[in-house]
């Protein structure tokens, strides 16, 4: 396995020793796998808040898409990493990036998640809008 590989494993598995030795040596804290993900994005689809903080550390862009332009906390919101939205949230992130396809992660939320759970109030809680209907959603509305 090289070290690239490697990278992207340990920021799926929150190793952190592997991802600052990794860091250390060279690797970019931007760079992508063949999918086009980076170490951020596997971090928030997996809810690792230190891979996530050791990567800021190195310089990671917080708001680097994949190729459609979704980015880590996108992939957070997908997966249901609330706690990892809501770390992205507390550093800067937008919470309403727009995708290729016109939608915003609360937009994928309330289209993946139709039964209450903990996204949607989440993402709503920090500000999260809807792309084509921008205005803020009281989180007890109807989405």
């Amino acid at each position: 396995m090289d070290d690239s590989e490697k990278f992207f494993r340990a920021c799926r598995t929150g190793n952190a020793g592997v991802i600052r030795t990794l860091l250390e040596r060279g690797i970019d804290a931007d760079a992508r796998d063949e999918d086009f993900l980076t170490g951020m994005i596997w971090a928030g689809r997996k809810g690792k808040i230190e891979s996530a903080r050791i990567l800021l550390g190195y310089g990671a862009a917080i708001e680097l898409g994949d190729k459609r332009g979704r980015t880590a906390l996108f992939h957070a919101a997908t997966f249901s990493r609330c706690d990892f939205v809501e770390y992205l949230a507390s550093v800067g992130a937008n919470v309403n990036p727009v995708d290729c396809h016109g939608c915003t992660p609360l937009d994928l939320a309330v289209m993946e998640y139709p039964r209450p759970g903990k996204m949607v109030p989440t993402l709503l809680r920090l500000g999260g809008v809807h792309a084509k209907d921008p205005r803020p959603v009281k989180p007890d509305s109807s989405t």
